[in-house]
């Protein structure tokens, strides 16, 4: 009789677990514990991003909590989304969420530097640069341009501060064999103190896109006979020529004109409206980033202003440069600002300096 009721006892505690364990149980249990993790869509503000060494770029995302790793901190490192290159070379900076992942593409170069004004770099040499390294410089050139806005204000600003700041060279100044100073007929000159192509002139492989030559080809850096000045240079940018450059790869189109040497309305400084340059300074009227500066044969565009300070980019006398001057001094060089406003229409990403 007792083996009986030992055994109804266990038949009955049996039956209890089992229905504690299929019907109460669950009801008891954490609701995050051994539920699958619902995966999310990561979106990125970027998915490729150039840096020079040392250089930081924050990428943002619409998630939060995300975990940031690098495949190779020998080339970039992040920390808390902020990427930052340290070596030459290519990795992915991965972000993810559980199972959810999305990837930002690095390139770290060294074929250019953090914005620096320095106007005693070295000059560029003939055939510096292989056709790899020149094509990427082109790229790094247009996603400069793209991050400051293309047909922008910051986009023009942007490409005279990659050719004076960020590239390690200098250029010669070169007065271009095809504009003389006189009036009249002007033979149309490519490549020679003026480029009319996006990019940089730094491999032979651009010369089939010139479209007249006088005595050249040649790229930039390399030994060219100016008719002008009687003498063999290297080859570079004259002052229009330079600022011309760097509203075409901005997306505008400022046509063959030089810096007021003629009586036609052809040539860069008729691109704006005019502000006497002491009637400027008195007013504090269009000093801003992305206007040009001219006097009569000459012309440069401002990439900075900080306080009194401007900082005008210029292609004159032995080379393409950064001129610092006080606000009160510029009447001491200049004739006149030229407001581009209506050029541009939109300002862009546009910051008083780099």
């Amino acid at each position: 009789m007792k083996r009986l009721i030992r055994f109804l006892l266990l038949v009955i505690f049996v039956f209890i677990l089992i229905w504690f364990i299929t019907i109460y149980y669950p009801h008891m249990r954490p609701t995050n514990i051994l539920r699958p993790t619902s995966s999310v869509k990561i979106e990125l503000n970027y998915n490729k991003v150039y840096l020079a060494i040392n250089e930081s770029k924050e990428i943002t995302s619409n998630q939060k909590d995300i975990s940031w790793s690098s495949e190779d901190e020998l080339v970039a490192t992040v920390n808390d989304g902020v990427i930052t290159g340290v070596s030459a070379g290519k990795t992915l900076i991965n972000a993810s969420i559980g199972k959810s992942k999305a990837s930002v593409e690095v390139v770290v170069t060294d074929l250019i530097t953090l914005p620096t004004l320095n106007n005693e770099k070295d000059f560029l040499t003939c055939n510096r640069y292989s056709l790899e390294e020149s094509n990427l410089l082109d790229e790094l050139l247009e996603y400069r341009i793209k991050e400051a806005g293309i047909r922008t204000r910051a986009g023009a600003v942007e490409a005279a501060r990659f050719l004076t700041l960020e590239f390690p060279y200098r250029l010669t100044y070169f007065l271009e064999n095809g504009r003389l100073i006189t009036a009249g007929n002007r033979t149309y000159c490519d490549g020679e103190g003026r480029y009319y192509h996006k990019g940089l002139y730094l491999h032979e492989s651009k010369k089939q896109d010139l479209i007249v030559s006088n005595r050249g080809p040649a790229i930039w850096g390399c030994d060219l006979y100016n008719g002008v000045e009687k003498r063999t240079l290297a080859n570079g940018l004259d002052c229009s020529g330079f600022v011309s450059w760097a509203l075409l790869n901005a997306g505008y189109s400022p046509g063959d004109g030089g810096a007021g040497i003629t009586e036609l309305k052809t040539d860069m400084d008729d691109l704006g409206k005019k502000i006497d340059i002491n009637q400027a300074i008195k007013n504090n009227d269009g000093i801003k980033v992305g206007n040009l500066m001219s006097r009569y044969g000459h012309i440069g565009i401002i990439i900075g202003i900080n306080g009194d300070t401007i900082y005008i980019a210029e292609a004159l006398d032995e080379d393409l440069h950064v001129l610092v001057q006080n606000k009160k001094d510029l009447s001491k060089k200049w004739t006149y600002i030229i407001d581009m406003d209506e050029f541009y229409i939109e300002d862009g990403n546009l910051t008083d300096m780099w």
